[in-house]
């Protein structure tokens, strides 16, 4: 087997989308506009001092993507044009398909520490942008935990030591496992040749290949078999995810993702009708 190495380290930049909420982005940036499959990373933070209770993103329309959403202090809720509404708090995730067309807005509620979440676009295979929307949303308890006297791992997609996490329908197949690594401590992470993969780190300091990355920067990695990282000295929180690459074309308008200008200018033009995102 052969260890990744790090292909290169990457900082965000400060997206000004929403009222009283700071985004830093990586991927989908102007300087990293995607990471195939991944379309969007996106840290939101939200200062309570400053927001002045609930805040977010209006009603909106996606297509062509899946979304996860992954919570870190406050709580997000959600609303959709398929009626569904949720709500998860520190450690809970949601996923939703926007398929063939989804209206959603999304609501920011901080705690006593603010609020803050990741939330990660998916592109979906040129077979799948017009299947059916979804959401699932999926509270802390219902994600899977490993844990060593070195590590913790909330396993949030796919598997890690025999832990499963609660999403199994997400196209690309991704893993994503949020994980504590102790100090000066190392772990190894499962990236099957061929796949995508990246750390996204949220707190402290994480190494690999003679190469760091500090809160808030994105780690990739080069193609092999697995991923081995390890901690600073004041340990790590991190983002884990790989999945495999579409290898298609892409066409983004806003928050609609398709494969074609055709598909683009159908898409408005079901907007302009009343036909997008309708039972």
């Amino acid at each position: 087997m052969s260890s990744r190495k790090v292909a290169f380290v990457f900082p965000p930049t400060v997206a000004d989308e929403a009222p009283g909420v700071t985004i830093r982005r990586t991927i989908g940036g102007e300087r990293l506009v995607l990471l195939d499959p991944f379309l969007l990373l996106d840290h939101v933070t939200i200062d309570p001092a400053k927001s002045g209770g609930e805040v977010g993103f209006p009603r909106h329309p996606h297509r062509g993507i899946e979304t996860l959403s992954y919570v870190l202090a406050g709580q997000v809720a959600h609303k959709d044009s398929l009626g569904n509404e949720g709500q998860v708090g520190p450690g809970g995730s949601q996923w939703m398909t926007a398929g063939n067309g989804i209206y959603h807005a999304e609501g920011l509620i901080p705690d006593d520490d603010g609020g803050e979440f990741l939330q990660l676009w998916f592109n979906l295979p040129r077979s799948q942008k017009r299947i059916p929307a979804a959401y699932v949303g999926a509270p802390a308890d219902t994600i899977p935990v490993v844990e060593t006297e070195i590590y913790t791992v909330r396993v949030v997609a796919g598997t890690f030591a025999d832990a499963t996490g609660p999403f199994r329908g997400i196209a690309v197949a991704p893993t994503v496992l949020d994980v504590y690594l102790s100090a000066n401590q190392s772990i190894t992470l499962p990236a099957p040749a061929g796949e995508t993969a990246f750390a996204y780190v949220t707190a402290g300091t994480l190494i690999a290949d003679g190469k760091t990355a500090m809160t808030p920067e994105l780690m990739a990695f080069t193609d092999g078999d697995d991923v081995t990282v390890s901690a600073g000295e004041n340990g790590a929180r991190f983002l884990f995810v790989a999945a495999t690459p579409l290898n298609e074309p892409v066409l983004q308008y806003r928050s609609l993702v398709m494969n074609t200008v055709e598909d683009i200018r159908e898409t408005l033009q079901m907007m302009e009708d009343g036909t997008f995102a309708s039972a």
